[in-house]
């Protein structure tokens, strides 16, 4: 039997989806030998460096594309397609009835084109989802609930589901939405992100000013990093931004994506002087950007329960920074800040609660953020860091 994981995002890639199913398939390589179907790297990386440097264990099927401009909807859907032929096509020509297939919701269609294949090979097969779809085309406002396009992807990617032998959701919101479309035989799980609590710490006396190039002393710095795409919710947030009357914030949004030229005209229409936006940042530099800041903002577009947890939310709170985040009511981030005490959270509808609490933040506020920051480094501490996260894939 073999083991075969097939993700879009693997080795060199350090972010997100690639950094997290490669150290997935590093955990495995312990046990089992891993082969790995993946896509083109955009890192800057070597992409050939041979297997051997990830662990020996380890055996890479990469298979390439043409480039395309990922800001623009008809690529993004031609890359997907070109991405799940390839890759599928691969898994089909090498895998055996009764090996392990452990696949990821990147691109989605590939989840359609393996529990098609999983019919003829048999095999068993285990699905990593990190976004669930077709559900967030919805708040992402590409279709709406009521169309005849969305009601026959909901049917396909349903029974696609029901293939599977087991479904792995890294929250409990989204186990519970993907429980409601599987029957009885199909297993399903949680298990979370991780924090890199070696690699990412509190660092107590860095000069945010110096790290940002600007002269931001004497302010509260609220810090975004990740993708500025379209389900973040960020263009809502920069609406209840105009109505906070407080000179004592500063903005940081750190990362590129589909919306960022959306969000930098919505900042110069309305004003916003006090938000800045700064170019994604390597891996080798998130302890210190994550600690460049007093606050984390973590931020969901209204409908986008169930749909997507944000693995940044962990190496926020391993830098020891409190969270504030803006979203669904229950998302499994307000879970997280509830469970350990470790920031604020709100609904959208909770507009005027959201215009105060972020009027009324002073530097006179630092010493309870540094309390509440402790609570959130002590929480991922306790229950999530690498190697506890890690051995719940060895275990399922």
């Amino acid at each position: 039997m073999e083991t075969w994981i097939v993700s879009e995002l693997f080795y060199p890639e350090d972010v997100s989806t690639g950094y997290i199913i490669t150290k997935i398939a590093e955990e495995l390589a312990e046990e089992t030998e891993v082969n790995v179907i993946c896509g083109p790297s955009t890192n800057k990386s070597d992409v050939f460096k041979a297997s051997y440097e990830i662990s020996s264990s380890i055996k890479i099927h990469r298979v390439n594309i043409p480039k395309l401009d990922m800001n623009k909807i008809l690529s993004r859907v031609t890359r997907m397609i070109l991405l799940t032929l390839k890759m599928g096509c691969k898994l089909a020509a090498k895998v055996k009835k009764g090996d392990k297939v452990i696949i990821v919701t990147n691109p989605p269609s590939l989840l359609v084109f393996i529990s098609l294949l999983r019919i003829v090979k048999k095999f068993n097969y285990i699905i990593l989802v990190h976004d669930l779809f077709p559900e967030n085309l919805v708040p992402a406002g590409i279709v709406k609930k009521t169309s005849f396009f969305y009601k026959a992807l909901l049917k396909v990617f349903t029974f696609s589901y029901n293939k599977a032998s087991k479904v792995i959701a890294p929250g409990r919101d989204m186990q519970a939405l993907i429980a409601d479309k599987l029957s009885k035989e199909v297993r399903t799980t949680t298990i979370a992100n991780w924090a890199d609590v070696e690699d990412i710490y509190p660092i107590r006396d860095i000069n945010i000013s110096k790290y940002y190039d600007n002269h931001f002393e004497g302010k509260i710095i609220l810090q975004f990093a990740g993708n500025i795409g379209r389900v973040q919710g960020l263009e809502d947030f920069f609406h209840l931004m105009h109505q906070v009357v407080n000179p004592a914030i500063i903005v940081v949004i750190i990362g590129e994506g589909a919306l960022k030229n959306n969000l930098l005209k919505l900042k110069q229409s309305l004003g916003l002087e006090n938000i800045f936006f700064y170019s994604a940042k390597p891996r080798s530099e998130q302890l210190y950007f994550l600690n460049a800041c007093h606050l984390g903002l973590i931020t969901l577009s209204q409908g986008m329960y169930g749909l997507g947890a944000p693995s940044k939310t962990f190496n926020i709170l391993a830098a020891g920074k409190p969270i504030l985040f803006i979203g669904d009511k229950d998302a499994e981030v307000s879970k997280y800040i509830e469970e350990g005490n470790t920031g604020w959270a709100f609904t959208w509808d909770e507009k005027e609660k959201i215009i105060s609490f972020l009027s009324d933040l002073s530097w006179n506020d630092l010493a309870m953020l540094e309390i509440i920051g402790k609570n959130a480094r002590q929480l991922v501490e306790t229950k999530y860091t690498k190697e506890k996260i890690l051995k719940q894939y060895i275990e399922e």
